[in-house]
């Protein structure tokens, strides 16, 4: 069915929501990589006094993963790739380097290595915008990456792990979904709204065209009817002038001739005024016909 051209949402179709979506996200998305590029390095310094044998492992894996996210930065425009892309590689890249931490810690850090990884999850959360299920991949491939490390490592057991932040840190996962898939869809609505209000204000504006066109036509056509009520006028006008003077003088000649005709007998007079009578009438007539022609527009001489 056509969509009604008053409903202004319903014109908003995906192809062109989808560039305005971009458009939004691309702000978040790199900032995101930013900071990935910038400061996952920087916190080799928190691995050098809290997991001093590994340090040197984590700050190799820290800056493969800024070049990585950094690579795809630079390059996202050669390879048009959608932004989501930019913040996806160094939100997993960061997740699989977090759940490596799980195999070289001591039991002590633990707690401190899942408050960690929920602020990793909670700002990721404050800034992505993509749909749920990148989000439900991103949470599956932490956990899975999680798990496999933490087995490795035989200092911490899943009950020390989970009573220590472990259980807290799945209940920051679910929620991480759920808050940006949240914030995706405010993005959404904002965003289709937004090019609702521009489509109304365009349908307003060519309205404003088109009443503007039909004033201007009008006043033409106005214009144009008082000049032809102004040019009938004065044809009348005219016509009423020839009517008060010139026709009434045949019209008298030939009552006088037709009175003076009744009362005589004489032949010669008679084919005289009937002459007379002849001659009026033909001046009656060219001055119908220049009344005719005055009413139609026409005020050349005859």
């Amino acid at each position: 069915m056509p969509t009604n051209k008053f409903d202004f949402l319903g014109q908003v179709t995906d192809d062109k929501l989808a560039p305005e979506l971009e458009r939004t996200s691309t702000r978040f998305h790199v900032t995101v990589a930013w900071v990935a590029i910038v400061l996952d390095p920087i916190f080799a310094i928190t691995d050098y006094f809290n997991i001093a044998n590994h340090w040197q492992t984590l700050l190799v894996i820290r800056v493969v993963v800024s070049a990585l996210t950094l690579s795809a930065l630079l390059l996202r425009n050669r390879f048009k790739l959608p932004s989501f892309v930019v913040a996806l590689i160094p939100f997993s890249l960061i997740s699989v380097q977090n759940a490596y931490v799980y195999a070289v810690i001591d039991a002590d850090n633990v707690l401190g290595q899942n408050l960690n990884y929920m602020a990793l999850l909670i700002g990721a959360a404050m800034f992505v915008l993509w749909r749920w299920y990148y989000s439900v991949l991103m949470i599956g491939v932490s956990a899975v990456a999680t798990g496999f490390f933490l087995s490795s490592n035989k200092l911490v057991t899943p009950d020390y792990f989970f009573i220590h932040g472990g259980l807290l840190l799945m209940a920051v996962g679910i929620f991480t979904v759920v808050l940006i898939n949240t914030r995706y869809r405010l993005v959404v609505r904002e965003t289709r709204a937004r090019l609702a209000l521009r489509i109304s204000n365009e349908a307003i504006r060519m309205q404003a065209d088109q009443i503007k066109d039909i004033n201007e036509n009008l006043e033409k056509i106005v214009h144009e009817r008082t000049a032809e009520l102004e040019t009938k006028n004065k044809a009348l006008e005219e016509a009423a002038f020839i009517n008060a003077h010139k026709l009434r003088a045949p019209v008298a000649s030939i009552l006088g001739l037709v009175g003076l005709m009744k009362s005589t007998n004489s032949v010669d007079d008679l084919k005289q005024m009937s002459a007379m009578v002849q001659d009026s009438t033909e001046k009656l007539d060219a001055v119908v016909s220049e009344i005719t022609r005055t009413i139609e527009g026409d005020t050349r001489t005859p």
